[in-house]
Order: structure tokens, then sequence, then C-alpha cells
């Protein structure tokens, strides 16, 4: 499979997996125990840290999710309740009957839809700035409004290190045309999938409760994106979770600190 625009990922293994009729591409590196990595609205290229962290310890897997990247979407996958249940035939297809399942942002979201469906699929389960509770409250807002942030506010909001090469609209036009497909692909992907309701499953927070794998919800402590009540939200409706804040971090915790995140990963696996 075509690999230009994937920068550090070359480290691992790229190939395309046929998901009952529909071809997605996976990632996968490293040995140990299995691992399902979920990314978030960057995409696979945008987690490449924190896949080499887990790949020391663990046989990694990540797909792109229908839609992003080189992946496939049949029209009838429109919501991330639909990606929910394709996660479970994509782990079917894998032979993965209970990794590590881990997701970041939008990942953790989708994460959370799937364990929400058959519960018992999982080890353990991390959701590291999970998005898809609802999103806003009357007049607040409880997660930043993305589709109206320019790029370059987009990638500072997003993490306190360097935002990546998409946040830069002078710096896109000298990205070579794979790449700059794959951030466009994944902007409409996450349009499409995060429209409306905005970032959220209305019915996802009634729905938690039938988590019961041990799990670990990671903030970064400088989110720009969610506010407090949001993470708030999250805690109350997922009681039986650990929750951790990871100093000197954004939203894109595995961008930020990938080694951190990666070693609280394995801790948690090797309970």
């Amino acid at each position: 499979m075509e690999t230009e625009g994937l920068g550090d990922l070359r480290f691992g293994n790229l190939s395309t997996l046929d998901v009952l009729g529909t071809e997605i591409e996976l990632f996968s590196a490293g040995s140990g125990a299995p691992l399902l990595f979920l990314h978030g609205l960057d995409g696979i290229e945008g987690a490449a840290a924190i896949l080499a962290a887990l790949a020391e310890d663990f046989t990694v897997y990540a797909p792109s999710h229908p839609g992003f990247g080189n992946s496939a979407r049949p029209e009838r996958l429109n919501r991330v309740d639909d990606l929910g249940y394709f996660t479970l035939d994509v782990m079917n297809t894998l032979g993965l009957a209970t990794p590590v399942m881990t997701g970041v942002s939008f990942g953790a979201w989708v994460a959370a839809e799937t364990l929400t469906k058959e519960p018992a699929r999982a080890a353990q389960l991390v959701l590291a700035s999970p998005l898809g509770l609802t999103a806003a409250d009357r007049r607040e807002q409880h997660v930043a409004d993305i589709f109206m942030l320019s790029r370059q506010e987009f990638g500072a909001r997003m993490q306190l290190g360097a935002p990546g090469p998409g946040s830069d609209m002078g710096v896109l036009t000298k990205l070579p045309e794979a790449q700059i497909r794959r951030l466009m692909r994944n902007d409409e992907a996450a349009s499409l999938y995060g429209w409306t309701p905005y970032m959220s499953n209305p019915k996802l927070g009634d729905r938690l409760h039938r988590i019961t794998v041990p799990t670990l919800v990671a903030w970064g402590a400088e989110d720009a994106i969610v506010s407090a009540p949001y993470r708030e939200a999250w805690r109350q409706a997922l009681p039986q979770a650990e929750v951790e804040t990871f100093a000197e971090a954004g939203h894109r915790i595995h961008a930020d600190q990938p080694a951190r995140l990666a070693a609280r990963i394995a801790a948690l696996a090797a309970r």
C-alpha cells in the first residue's frame, strides 16, 4: 500500500484489510500482547510517536477509520455509532478477542461506542481526551467548535508542542500531494461523523455503564478543546474508571506526552 505522506510511520507495516467487503488501511508494529489503537481527528499519521512507544511492549494494530486516510467508507457508515459496530468487525477479521483497547480523542469516542455494544471485547480500555458526550448545554459550549477554527488556531489549541504540518496553510501548499489528500480526507470524515449532533452521540452517556473492563480516562492538564464540566460529565457517566491528568499536555496527549502515556497504558495492561 502507498506509504507516501505517512512519514514517521515507516517503522511499522502498512497493509490493506478487507472487512466484510470494505477495504481499510491497517498499520501494525511491535510484538507482545495485542493492542488495538483507534486514532483521533489527526489520523494514524498524527499518532506516530505514541504508536512507536506502544510497539515496544505490544503488537499494535492501528486501523484508519472508514473515510480517513486511505480507508474506504460505504455510504451506510455515517455515524460514530456505526463505527462502533465496524470496529467489532475489524477485531473479528484480525482475530482479536480481547486486546488492550486505546482510543484518543475521536478514536476514544469510537472505542467507547464499541464496548457499549460488546463490553467483554477488551482486556483493558484507555480513553485519552475522549469526545462523544453532549458537547453543549444551552448557550454553554463544552467542546470547542473545531469547524469554526482556522487551521492555525486548531493546531495551536490541540497540543502544546509544535502543530502538525497540516496546521499552517503556507506549509500545507508545499506538502506532497498524497499527504494533502490524506489531510483533506481526514477533514471530510471528521465533518461527516461530527457535524450534527456536534461531536457527540446523545445516547452514549446512558450506555457507558455497560463498560465493565478496567478503564483509564486521561486528560491533558492544558486541554484547550474541552471544558472542566465536560470532563466531569465523563466522570459521572463512567464512575468505574480511573481518571488521570497529564501535566504539560493538551488535547493531543499522545503527541505531547507519548512516552508517559504509553508507559501508563503498559502499567494498566500488566495488572
